[in-house]
């Protein structure tokens, strides 16, 4: 599971920038169509799916926007708003749920002597997968809630208090950071610069493809692609601006010491740690998931760790080389091995 926070970046000369409207039709815009005409959602009349808070579902785009960017207390435009939490299940983990879901309505339908045709098939599951990701979301924000460690009136915050909207998405498309864009790009720059047909002929065959289209920023994945994306404002949702508190992911988790009115020491912040281990385990709950201990939260993040100290061990041997050169030759030195070639040419003649 994959999760991530990005923060809203305000922008003093352009009130504009402070809305959250482009978000929210950005997330309109690539999933429309999604409803075509053989599409269950037909009798409703709608052209895309709404979004969902902690109890509705289908809001419309209008009032999520004026509802997150009206929740500012005492902040004013300068200052960021609201951020956007990603919530993207991997491959297997998504191959779990289908296949959770496939096995229901396999179930069902010999039970019930049901039939479906393809297309009706295809968007049942399809509905499905949106609701179990978006019951997951929901759970995950409950963590998100928790994991601030706050208080409104003496009781703790819950997902209640939180003002957010998220949609399941279905499509993803490739950006500049993906290898395939990067092969593409330095082989589209040869080409250009090549003359000869046969080696342009080449160049075009080592070319990343998918269904027949060169792979470029913007082009559209292949395979299984939900995920999630979550818009949380940065303020609860209290009536009263000056009674609201603000709620960032970003801030760091801490011990605070309080000596006021004989209170017990308090933690401020985000515990990003304690959110990422919970919502991991929520996941596997739910879904009754037996996760492979390597692909774990846990084991990822010892990794990292272990990474970490090989380079600060590697970097503290390159250093103490250094210091002991430069002691050695008087003068300090930045790249050791040059300096022992010199040696070596001076020893030798």
């Amino acid at each position: 599971m994959y999760i991530n926070f990005t923060p809203h970046k305000a922008n003093v000369n352009n009130s504009n920038a402070s809305s959250c409207a482009n978000i929210f039709e950005y997330l309109e815009k690539e999933e429309q169509g999604f409803v075509q005409d053989e599409s269950i959602f037909k009798d409703e009349n709608i052209d895309s799916i709404g979004f969902f808070d902690q109890q509705n579902i289908n809001i419309p785009k209008d009032t999520v926007i004026e509802n997150i960017d009206n929740n500012r207390g005492k902040r004013g435009i300068k200052e960021s708003n609201f951020y956007m939490i990603n919530i993207s299940p991997s491959y297997l983990e998504q191959k779990h749920l289908l296949k959770r879901i496939d096995q229901f309505l396999e179930d069902k339908m010999k039970n019930e002597k049901i039939k479906l045709s393809d297309k009706d098939l295809a968007n049942v599951r399809d509905v499905m997968m949106r609701d179990m990701l978006m019951n997951y979301s929901r759970e995950v924000m409950k963590e998100y809630a928790k994991n601030f460690d706050r208080e409104i009136n003496g009781k703790k915050i819950t997902d209640e208090n939180l003002m957010y909207y998220g949609r399941v998405e279905t499509q993803r498309t490739y950006n500049f950071k993906d290898s395939q864009v990067l092969v593409n790009k330095k082989l589209f720059k040869k080409i250009e610069k090549t003359k000869a047909v046969n080696r342009i002929k080449i160049l075009q065959e080592s070319l990343y493809y998918f269904s027949r289209e060169v792979i470029k920023e913007g082009v559209a994945k292949g395979g299984v692609n939900y995920h999630v994306h979550i818009v949380v404002s940065r303020h609860d949702k209290t009536n009263d601006p000056r009674s609201k508190i603000s709620l960032s992911p970003m801030s760091k988790y801490r011990e605070q010491n309080s000596q006021l009115n004989n209170q017990k020491n308090k933690t401020i912040g985000f515990n990003r740690d304690a959110f990422f281990q919970n919502a991991e385990k929520t996941f596997d709950d739910l879904f009754n998931y037996n996760r492979d201990y390597s692909k774990s939260y846990e084991a990822m993040k010892r990794n990292a760790n272990t990474k970490g100290v090989r380079e600060n061990k590697k970097n503290g041997i390159a250093n103490n080389v250094k210091k002991e050169l430069s002691r050695y030759v008087g003068v300090p030195i930045s790249n050791p091995t040059h300096i022992l070639k010199m040696q070596l040419s001076q020893n030798l003649g």
